[in-house]
C-alpha cells in the first residue's frame, strides 16, 4: 500500500524499523543490531532487505547528530565512526526506488509527537527526547524549524553551569548532564542509600513511586533543571506547547511536577500562563516521525 511509510530511528546499538500508516501506528516492526562498525553501505544492505518484502511509498531515516536533511548526508554523529559523509537519502533510494527523508532524530521524534499526539493544533512547539542524551526539535509556525546549518534544537546543550558535571559532549554544565540517563544514574548514586541494580531511570521513577526518599530527590533535581534549561526556551520562543519524549519521560508526574513548579516561579509570566507541557504515552516516536516525515516531503 502506497500510503504506508517505513521508518528507521538508527542507534548506535540498535536499529527500529517500522511500517507505519498515515495516522502513526505501526503495523509492523522490526529491530537490528547497527554494528557501526561494518559501515553504512552494509548497513543499507540490511535494512533493504527486511523492508523490500513490504508495500510502502516513502521512507525515513533518523540519525543520531548532524544532518544535510537536503542531500540526506551524516555530517557528524559521534556513535557512527566511519559514517561521516555517507549520503543516506541516495543509498536507500538507489535501492528502494522510492522518495527517501533522512533528518536528525530528535528533530524526527518531535515531529511524530507533533502530529500524532498534538493534532498538529499547537503552531509552535518545543519539543525535547529525553534519554541516554537530551535532543530537541522545534516546531514554528506548524513547520520543523532546522535553522541556518540545519542544527536548531540542541537544547540538551545549553549550559546552566560554568562548572557544572561533565557532558558527554565534552563541555560541563550542559542541560543533558543533569537531565540524561547517565546524569539520572549519577544522582542515584549520590542520593539513594541504595540505588537499584540495574540502575536504570525506570527502576529509579519505581523506587520514588514506592515512596523512596532519595529516589523522589532524583526526580526533583532532574525536572528542576530540565524547567531552568526549558524555561529560557520558551523566554525566547514563547511556543504554545512543550513536549517531552523519550525513555526519561516515561516518569510522568515525577518530571513533569518540577518543571511545572519552575515554570509557576517565572517572573515573566505571559509566555508560562497557558502553556501546554504533556509527556504523551510511550512509543516508537523516531521511527513514526521519520515515517511522517517522509510523507510530508513527498507531498
Amino acid at each position: 500500500m502506497k500510503n504506508l511509510s517505513v521508518g528507521i530511528d538508527v542507534g548506535g546499538t540498535f536499529t527500529k524499523i517500522g511500517l507505519v500508516d498515515p495516522k502513526g501506528e505501526v503495523l509492523r516492526s522490526e529491530q537490528i543490531p547497527t554494528e557501526p562498525s561494518k559501515g553504512p553501505a552494509h548497513f543499507i544492505r540490511r535494512a533493504a532487505a527486511i523492508v523490500k518484502a513490504w508495500n510502502f511509498g516513502s521512507v525515513g531515516l533518523g540519525l543520531a547528530g548532524g544532518v544535510d536533511a537536503k542531500t540526506g548526508t551524516l555530517l557528524f554523529v559521534p556513535n557512527l565512526k566511519g559514517w561521516t559523509g555517507f549520503s543516506f537519502k541516495k543509498a536507500f533510494s538507489k535501492s528502494l526506488g522510492v522518495p527517501v527523508t533522512v533528518d536528525n532524530d530528535a528533530n524526527a521524534a518531535v515531529w511524530g509527537g507533533y502530529v500524532v499526539a498534538l493534532k498538529r493544533k499547537p503552531r509552535t512547539v518545543v519539543g525535547v527526547t529525553l534519554g541516554t542524551g537530551v535532543g530537541g526539535g522545534l516546531v514554528i509556525d506548524g513547520r520543523l524549524h532546522r535553522g541556518a546549518t540545519g542544527s536548531a534544537g540542541e537544547i540538551g546543550h545549553l549550559t546552566l553551569e560554568l562548572d557544572g558535571p561533565l557532558c558527554h559532549c565534552g563541555r560541563r554544565g550542559c542541560l543533558e548532564a543533569y537531565a540524561g540517563t547517565y546524569a539520572i544514574q549519577r544522582l542515584a548514586k549520590e542520593l539513594m542509600r541504595r540505588p537499584p541494580s540495574p540502575l536504570t531511570p525506570k527502576a529509579v521513577a519505581d523506587a520514588a513511586r514506592d515512596g523512596d526518599r532519595g529516589a523522589r530527590k532524583v526526580w526533583d533535581t532532574v525536572g528542576t533543571r530540565l524547567g531552568q534549561g526549558l524555561a529560557g526556551v520558551i523566554l525566547v520562543l514563547n511556543p504554545d506547547a512543550v513536549l517531552l519524549l523519550g525513555g526519561v519521560a516515561r516518569a510522568g508526574k515525577l518530571v513533569l511536577d518540577p518543571v511545572r513548579r519552575v515554570f509557576a516561579a517565572q517572573p515573566f509570566r505571559e509566555p508560562f500562563e497557558n502553556l501546554d507541557l504533556s509527556a504523551p504515552v510511550a512509543r516508537d516516536w523516531g521511527v513514526v516521525g521519520a515515517a511522517l516525515l517522509s510523507r510530508e516531503r513527498r507531498g
